[in-house]
Formats: C-alpha cells, structure tokens, sequence
C-alpha cells in the first residue's frame, strides 16, 4: 500500500503528498486528481508561503512550486543538494526556510527563486524548521537536536529540554508549530512540549501516550492536535485548571501511521501510511 505523507488544507483546497511522487488535488467536492510532478521522488509534505506560492518537498533536495493553487508544479534546484528534505517554513512571502539531511538549511529572500545553504554546528538530520519572523526561528531533529536563532540563521545555539520521562532510546523531535504566542515541539515517544519565551525554553505536556509523534497543530478553538505512529490522534482541550483534557476521538485506530496533519478552524485533516486519508464529516 501506499504512503501519503503530507496534507494541506486551504479554503475549499486539499492538496496531499506521498511517496513516489504522489501528489494530489482536490477542490471543493471535485474528485481527487493526481497530478504531474517533475520529480517521482517521495514527496515529505506541503506547505503554502503568505505569498500564496505552495511548496512540495521530499527526497533527494526535491522541491516543487506551484503558483496557481497546485494545478501546476515546477522543480527549484538547490545546491549542494541535500539527500532529502523534511519541512519547509515562510515567515513572509518572500523570505523562506528549508530543512533537512544531515543538517541541512537552505534560506530564500526572493521568494524562492534562489536558495541559499546556511551553516548549522550539527550534522544531525532536521525534521522540522519554524521561523517567528526573519529573525528568529527553530531547527528541530535527529536525537534530540534542537537549535535556535535569533539573527536570521547566521548562529545558532543548542535548546536543552528537560525530559518528562526516560525513553527507550535518545529521542528525536519531529515536528515544530506556533500559534498565539505558543510554539509546540512534537517527538518521539509520546513527548509534547511548550514555550512561550520565542523557544528560549520548554515545558513538557504529559499526554499519556508512548507513541511517536509526527505532527501538532492547534484549530480554531484552542484545541491541541497531536498525531502519530499506529493511528494515535490526540486532542489536547484546555481546561479551567490550566491543563488539559485529553481525548482519542478515534480509539484503538491503528490502521495506519499519520504522517500529515493539518488543522482547520474546528477540524483536523490526517493523511499516513496504506494510503490512507482522514477528513472531517461535516
């Protein structure tokens, strides 16, 4: 079966990226089309710039752009080009970041026309990459790497999280999100975190879960989304204790792994492992 392994939610727009080149459109309630990509390398995810430009990412430096709602892609060299690439994140729409292998950066000022290799003190593999402006910003990846810059990437120092348990193995973080002044980090093991100082520093958010997690997100009304290995998705509700509430709305699902996550005003979207795809009723 097959691996889906990034979905993007846009007004009446979905677009969901796979393995071997798989890269797929749906508009309002239109069929699903799978449309031409240059590439037929594995696609990691799609994000869209406050341009509106979408951007697909994945293996061997793969990185597509498409400037007319995703009908139509082309390929963005890079060089030196990376084995692969695993998130990418804009802070305007012409200033944009792209992480992956071996700690890989890349900056663009143009809007994406041209890429730029930044230098990173790590050679751990990146898993997620956020910037809060053009100043600040997040690498996250491999065995707990976690770095931060508040200069546009020029230096970077390391960010120590207090672990909330002992784990099997070093963990590796896997996915970075902000939202109202919050960002979340997202790892293995079942591990969430929080900082509200720009990542200067974390506190953990004990989910209950040992599972892997590879995607958070917050909807519209403050719900905490996590997602991951054997089907575990988590809503995190606060509560008037400043806690959470915390609900598996699908149980013991574990006919896939999520590997996509998107959130929407009131609902999450999920796309993983066996082709699977996961969209809200209403």
């Amino acid at each position: 079966m097959g691996v889906l392994s990034g979905i993007l939610s846009r007004k009446d727009l979905l677009v969901v990226t796979g393995y071997q080149g798989t890269l797929l459109r749906k508009e309002g309630k239109a069929p699903w089309i799978r449309l031409p990509v240059p590439e037929g390398r594995d696609l990691y995810g799609v994000v869209v710039s406050p341009g509106g430009d979408l951007w697909a990412y994945g293996d061997r430096g793969t990185l597509l752009r498409s400037s007319d709602e995703g009908a139509h892609w082309s390929s963005v060299v890079l060089s030196p080009a990376p084995r692969f690439l695993s998130s990418v994140s804009f802070v305007d729409a012409r200033t944009g970041y792209a992480a992956g292998a071996q700690g890989a950066l890349y900056r663009t000022t143009d809007g994406g026309g041209r890429w730029t290799s930044l230098s990173l003190p790590t050679r751990e593999n990146l898993y997620a990459v956020l910037f809060l402006d053009s100043s600040h910003g997040l690498v996250a990846g491999w065995h707990r790497t976690l770095l931060r810059t508040s200069d546009g990437g020029a230096t970077w120092t390391p960010v120590t999280v207090p672990m909330q348990r002992v784990t099997r193995q070093k963990p590796s973080y896997n996915a970075l999100y902000a939202a109202g002044g919050t960002i979340y980090l997202a790892g293995d093991h079942g591990l969430l975190f929080s900082s509200t100082d720009g990542g200067a520093s974390f506190s953990p958010i004990q989910t209950g879960s040992f599972r892997d997690f590879y995607g958070v997100c917050r909807t519209g009304d403050g719900t905490l989304s996590v997602a991951g290995e054997q089907g575990t998705l988590l809503f995190l509700v606060p509560n008037a204790g400043g806690g959470w509430t915390i609900r598996s709305p699908l149980g013991a699902f574990h006919g896939s792994d999520f590997l996509g996550l998107s959130c929407g005003a009131a609902h999450v979207r999920l796309v993983g492992t066996r082709n699977t795809i996961l969209l809200p009723s209403h």
